[in-house]
């Protein structure tokens, strides 16, 4: 039995699945097994992963979603852990060996994760975040989102199983709910180093913002009507704010005014205290107008 399965959904990867696929090949960690999951694709991607032969196996499925798609992944593993890997992102060659190291070592932690570079669809790189621990993980998630990238992440098979896999009703923040959930069954603990090149192509479906607003506050909702969420009432219009003025930013990046104007009333009405928030975000728009020129103008 292998170690690790690495799970990849796929829904019409060809232009980048060959090198996701490739970086794992690459691991100095070498016992794993990868399932590619085609989520229905109608391009090469079957004929692409099909090519790379064992240890890659491709499972095919009518398109059902990434959620459908990463639970026919985990069911269809082997190995003691999982990792998770999009079909557009990367993987430093050391980054399971890391992983698996720790894991072994402390038996306590359910999982653990990464930091990530950011980079376009070209493979240049836009920022570097380091992964962090956290003194309260779910508190973190809940106020911030996304401080877990999926593709970062290594856990352990059973916890996955216990967690009841992904929820097949989000799209964009399947993986949000997902570690909100691991967060209040699991220790964990971050590999600091920025292991996994996170891909931010233009088109991908984290920019579908109106998605992305749908599935937050379902996620919110969820989570609020569960038992253990009385430890975290305290923080629930804040979290509901915190949110509205992140689609605010997303919307203004955008350049969709009304809906951004919006999503800050409804952040402001949910926690005043984000009118800071509110007067940086012209700032913010600012640099990432910037760096989208500087990225064109330095381009091939």
């Amino acid at each position: 039995m292998p170690e690790v399965t690495v799970v990849i959904p796929a829904y019409n990867a060809e232009r980048f699945i060959a090198d996701t696929l490739r970086s794992v090949q690459s691991q100095t960690f070498r016992d794993f097994e990868v399932v590619v999951v085609d989520d229905g694709s109608t391009d090469r991607t079957a004929a692409i992963v099909d090519a790379f032969g064992p240890p890659v196996q491709r499972v095919h499925q009518r398109n059902g979603g990434v959620s459908r798609a990463r639970n026919a992944g985990i069911g269809s593993a082997r190995g003691r852990f999982i990792a998770f890997l999009d079909a557009d992102d990367l993987w430093d060659p050391f980054k399971l060996e890391a992983q698996v190291t720790l894991l072994k070592a402390r038996t306590e932690l359910g999982f653990c994760y990464t930091g990530v570079r950011h980079i376009d669809g070209e493979g240049r790189v836009s920022s570097v975040k380091p992964a962090r621990d956290h003194l309260d993980l779910c508190r973190t998630l809940l106020l911030e989102s996304s401080v877990i990238a999926i593709s970062s992440v290594v856990v352990r098979r059973e916890l996955v199983e216990q967690s009841g896999g992904f929820d097949p009703d989000f799209s964009q923040c399947a993986d949000w709910d997902f570690w909100i959930r691991m967060s209040r069954l699991a220790q964990y603990a971050a590999v600091t180093a920025p292991l996994v090149g996170y891909r931010t192509a233009p088109g991908n479906m984290s920019s579908n913002v109106s998605l992305l607003e749908r599935d937050t506050f379902a996620v919110l909702d969820k989570f609020f009507a569960t038992e253990g969420a009385t430890a975290y009432l305290s923080i629930k219009r804040q979290c509901y704010g915190n949110h509205w003025m992140i689609l605010a930013g997303s919307y203004l990046h955008d350049a969709k005014l009304a809906d951004s104007l919006r999503a800050l009333v409804n952040g402001l009405r949910a926690a005043p205290g984000n009118i800071w928030r509110a007067l940086g975000l012209p700032g913010r728009w600012a640099g990432r107008l910037r760096r989208r020129v500087v990225s064109r103008a330095t381009g091939p």
